[in-house]
């Protein structure tokens, strides 16, 4: 055990077959090499929150057991998003002797981790959707809920959505890459109740979304253009949608109306839609609604996204440009300790 650096080289000693997926900004799965390679050091967190990497790890051994075990665990990271190395020591002292004491314990049947500081517990929408991820990709079948969700979406009208689980829209949702589910989605979609709805686009942020369902959401917000909650649903609906152009006309949209003032939706399109922050037009649009809203919500968000290395040359490209509003030299200058008149 004491040989033992890395969750990594745990999972692999005891003799377990493992799956890494992050969990900071939507459900993405990440390769064995690469979640390594973060643990090392070696590479910096490809999608940092909070000055930290979060990781569900799904592990099983099908030789000792047909169970499956789940552990959500935090990394600290350093200003350039790479994992501080006293901080995966203090983890493995904490953790990985504590498991050479719990696991397989009569006590602890679901292998869970001792309560330590580098362990979470996401909301239950991220729960049930990494539930349906994680069977999906062990090729088991989806939960008891997803027959009776699947029915009402066939004929809404006849069953009351209230009865439905979140756990079956989450096990629809896993299902979106083939056509069929797509095709009963578009079909449909307008058709259901608001609060299903919303609870689709929340599971969706966690999927692949073809061109479409993409157009089928925007399209959705556009006949509702001043419902803030339909808007904030359409952004997490499109957090992982392929259809960049379209989305990147839809975001310029949202930035030049009376919407984007809103606090809440400046932190969804950073939280679910970073990656267009490298259209300059996006980017400038974006930071300079940021720096209006005031400039502790500026430092906040900034500071978090800087870390994020897709965009961070675009963020930091932010800090030399030539002509600043009042406002954003404000904030620039709250962001390095300064005082700006």
């Amino acid at each position: 055990m004491s040989n033992i650096d890395t969750i990594s080289e745990f999972l692999l000693h005891a003799g377990t077959d493992y799956r890494i997926y992050d969990m900071a900004r939507g459900i993405r799965p990440v390769s064995s090499q690469t979640f390594l390679d973060i643990e090392n050091g070696l590479v910096p967190a490809p999608l940092p929150r909070q000055q930290h990497a979060w990781f569900g790890i799904l592990f099983f051994n099908k030789q000792a057991s047909k169970e499956q075990y789940i552990w959500f665990v935090k990394l600290p990271l350093d200003e350039k998003g790479l994992v501080i190395p006293a901080g995966r020591q203090q983890f493995l002292q904490i953790v990985v002797e504590a498991l050479g004491q719990y696991l397989e314990n009569e006590n602890n049947p679901n292998n869970q981790l001792p309560e330590n500081p580098f362990t979470f517990v996401p909301n239950q929408n991220q729960l049930a959707d990494f539930n349906s991820i994680c069977r999906t990709s062990l090729e088991l079948p989806p939960s008891a809920h997803f027959e009776q969700f699947k029915n009402y979406l066939e004929q809404p009208k006849e069953h009351d959505w209230k009865n439905l689980a979140i756990q079956g829209v989450a096990d629809f949702c896993a299902t979106i890459s083939t056509s069929d589910s797509t095709e009963l989605l578009i079909n449909t979609f307008n058709d259901l109740a608001p609060e299903i709805q919303n609870a689709l686009c929340s599971s969706l942020e966690n999927h692949e979304v073809n061109s479409k369902l993409c157009m089928q959401l925007i399209d959705w917000q556009q006949e509702k253009t001043n419902d803030l909650q339909r808007l904030a649903a359409t952004l997490r609906g499109l957090c992982q949608g392929v259809d960049k152009p379209a989305i990147t006309s839809f975001l310029h949209q949202v930035l030049t109306s009376s919407q984007s003032e809103k606090l809440d939706i400046l932190i969804l399109i950073a939280a679910r839609h970073w990656s267009y922050l490298n259209d300059q037009s996006i980017l400038k649009m974006f930071i300079q609604r940021l720096a209006d809203s005031g400039s502790d919500t500026f430092v906040s968000l900034y500071s978090d996204l800087v870390q994020i290395p897709e965009i961070r040359v675009s963020m930091l490209s932010i800090l030399r440009w030539p002509d600043k509003s009042p406002q954003l030299t404000q904030a620039i200058g709250l962001l390095f300790g300064q005082e700006s008149a």
